[in-house]
């Protein structure tokens, strides 16, 4: 049965190791759960387009605190930066209906919520529905009422929200905000 969004077997797993890396606690050799994620979102990237690419980007949005201040060893800073401009550089400008992106989100906001938006965005789809709420997909701060009332996202509905989790700039999009959180450019 397919998920919301496509993730590897075991993401569960994977996702907690990143979760404890990104708040400092990490046992295991940290440079090489990055060097995984990014390698593993390299190959994913290169693969058929419904794999999952934008979990993978997730995976080195989280890990970004570390490679941006954790001292990494020699290589791991280039290697993240070289897949995370690839992603970035991956919607071409490509149009789409959605005014807004869960990229469009303070990303220290979204990686707080991310542990349980992943809950919702790794279920098959039917049960992902079944009830879904704004704030199962998103921070608290990014559906706080806008002054326009026509702003999104606070005027969106659960699956509308989850439409834009799926579109397919969203991967691009968090690899620019993982790249900007390094202090990078796209270019």
């Amino acid at each position: 049965m397919s998920t919301v969004i496509p993730v590897p077997d075991n993401w569960g797993d994977r996702f907690s190791s990143w979760e404890e890396l990104r708040h400092g606690y990490h046992a295991g050799d940290r440079d090489a759960a990055v060097r995984d994620c990014a390698r593993r979102l390299d190959a994913t990237a290169a693969g058929p387009e419904d794999g999952p690419v934008l979990y993978w980007t997730l995976g080195l949005l989280m890990l970004a605190p570390y490679v941006a201040f954790g001292n990494p060893g020699p290589g791991v800073e280039d290697e993240v930066t070289s897949v995370l401009r690839r992603i970035a550089r991956g919607d071409d400008g490509r149009a789409c209906p959605h005014g807004w992106h869960p990229y469009d989100a303070d990303a220290d906001d979204v990686l707080e919520h991310l542990p349980a938006c992943l809950e919702v965005l790794g279920s098959p789809l039917d049960r992902a529905l079944n009830g879904l709420l704004p704030e199962n997909l998103l921070p608290a701060a990014s559906l706080d009422e806008p002054e326009d009332d026509e702003a999104e996202p606070a005027n969106l509905s659960g699956p509308e929200i989850l439409d834009r989790w799926q579109c397919p700039r969203t991967a691009p999009g968090f690899a620019r905000a993982a790249l900007d959180y390094l202090g990078a450019t796209v270019h």
